[in-house]
């Protein structure tokens, strides 16, 4: 972001946060209008506008003014590098590893599962947002009310994660499947 200006970048910083005009107006106690012509780069904004925003942001100044050598709009995530977590209960087997655990700021969980053979639970499970599952190998199973979807490997699915669901590995050996998960935050999804 460094070769950005004072305007996009926090026209950037604005919707990765998923923050409206509105919202980053009553948490500066900047005019709406005045931000949006900050953004569009028709305003130039003074240093206490600067602290103000990048405060709303949680940043530095310096950040803010791209002024940083750490690069928060990428993240790499080497092999061996992720998160890993247990997401079953009852000890039934299975793993997640978050890969992109460091980014503070995203709008994506992506995560790289090997489901147990059993359910994860006795009852499905729910979350506002949208959920998306590629399956890299074996066969994987979600179980909706009303069905029970059959993945393969190169198949994939995309729902609302609103509808109450479950999974699990259907092959003899757990699946591997990236699934990622995009909640819904702030009544935006």
């Amino acid at each position: 972001m460094k070769d950005i200006g004072f305007g996009k970048r926090v026209r950037y910083l604005r919707n990765q946060r998923r923050l409206t005009l509105d919202e980053l107006a009553a948490s500066t106690g900047l005019n709406k209008s005045y931000l949006s012509r900050i953004e569009r780069e028709l305003a130039i904004p003074t240093i206490t506008t600067a602290v103000k925003v990048s405060s709303a942001f949680g940043i530095g100044i310096g950040q803010l003014l791209g002024e940083t050598s750490d690069d928060a709009s990428i993240c790499v995530v080497r092999k061996g590098e992720g998160k890993p977590f247990m997401t079953s209960k009852k000890g039934r087997g299975g793993n997640s590893l978050s890969i992109a655990a460091s980014r503070k700021f995203k709008r994506m969980e992506p995560f790289l599962m090997k489901p147990s053979t059993e359910f994860q639970s006795d009852t499905p499970f729910s979350f506002t947002g949208e959920h998306f599952v590629y399956v890299l190998a074996g066969v994987f199973e979600i179980e909706f009310p009303d069905r029970l979807v059959q993945l393969s490997e190169g198949d994939a699915i995309y729902f609302d994660s609103h509808i109450p669901h479950r999974t699990r590995s259907a092959s003899k050996q757990p699946a591997t499947v990236l699934s990622v998960v995009v909640p819904e935050r702030d009544g935006n999804a």
